[in-house]
C-alpha cells in the first residue's frame, strides 16, 4: 500500500526556501489572480511528460517518458511508454491501472483516489493553489510562478516533505512538478508540447 501511495504522489513532486532569483508573491498578487482564473477556465490539457526519478542512495536519475491528457471534469489519462508502460485512468471516480500489459487491482484503491486526484488534477485546475492541507508559498522569477507546498497533516507528511509546482507566467501552462519525500528521495516531472483547449477523444479517458 505504502509503495503504490507513494508512486501516485511521485506522478503527481527542494525545501521551503526560495533561490535568490526567486521573489516571493503575496496571496493577492496580480498574477496569481491571472493564472487561477486561466486554470480555472482550462478545459482540457495535453502534452509529453518526463520524469526524473533520483534516489540518495543511487548517482543516476531513473528516466521515464510518456504523454499526459487531461480534459475538464476529472479526466485523466497519464502514459509512460518507456522504459516500460505504465497507464493511470481517471475519468471522474474510477480509476484503472495497467502495467507491461496486464491491469491491476491494489487494495485500498479507493483510499488513495481522493490524494490523487487533489495533487495531479488539482496542479491543473488551479485548486492545489488554495488546498488546505498544505501550507504553500508563492513566488516568481519573472519567467515561471512557483508554488510550494508542505503537508500540514501527519499522515500526508509520512509520504511527502515537499511539493514544488511551476507554471509558465505567459500562458499560464503548466512546466514542472516536483516531490520531495522524507528520505529526500527527488521525483521531477517535466512538461512540453503543451497545448490546451482542444478536443480529446473521450475513449481515451475510458479504456486503455
Amino acid at each position: 500500500m505504502l509503495k503504490i501511495f507513494t508512486f501516485f504522489l511521485l506522478l503527481s513532486l527542494p525545501k521551503l526556501t526560495c533561490a535568490q532569483d526567486w521573489k516571493t508573491l503575496e496571496t493577492d498578487n496580480e498574477m496569481l489572480t491571472e493564472l487561477k482564473s486561466t486554470l480555472k477556465g482550462m478545459q482540457s490539457f495535453k502534452g509529453d511528460i518526463q520524469q526524473e526519478k533520483s534516489f540518495a542512495f543511487l548517482t543516476e536519475k531513473l528516466i521515464s517518458n510518456g504523454v499526459f491528457l487531461y480534459q475538464k471534469e476529472s479526466k485523466l489519462r497519464w502514459e509512460f511508454k518507456e522504459p516500460i508502460e505504465y497507464i493511470i485512468l481517471i475519468n471522474e471516480n474510477s480509476m484503472r491501472l495497467k502495467e507491461e500489459g496486464e491491469e491491476k487491482k491494489y487494495k485500498g484503491m479507493n483510499q488513495i483516489l481522493r490524494q490523487v486526484k487533489e495533487i495531479i488534477l488539482g496542479c491543473i485546475d488551479g485548486s492545489i493553489m488554495t488546498n488546505p492541507h498544505y501550507k504553500t508559498v508563492f513566488s516568481t522569477d519573472g519567467n515561471s510562478i512557483r508554488i510550494q507546498l508542505q503537508p500540514k497533516e501527519k499522515n500526508l507528511k509520512e509520504f511527502i516533505q515537499q511539493i514544488d509546482v511551476e507554471f509558465l507566467k505567459d500562458g499560464s501552462l503548466l512546466k514542472k512538478v516536483t516531490l520531495t519525500d522524507p528520505s529526500d528521495d527527488m521525483t521531477v516531472i517535466l512538461f512540453s508540447n503543451i497545448k490546451s483547449n482542444q478536443e480529446i477523444n473521450e475513449a481515451l479517458f475510458a479504456d486503455f
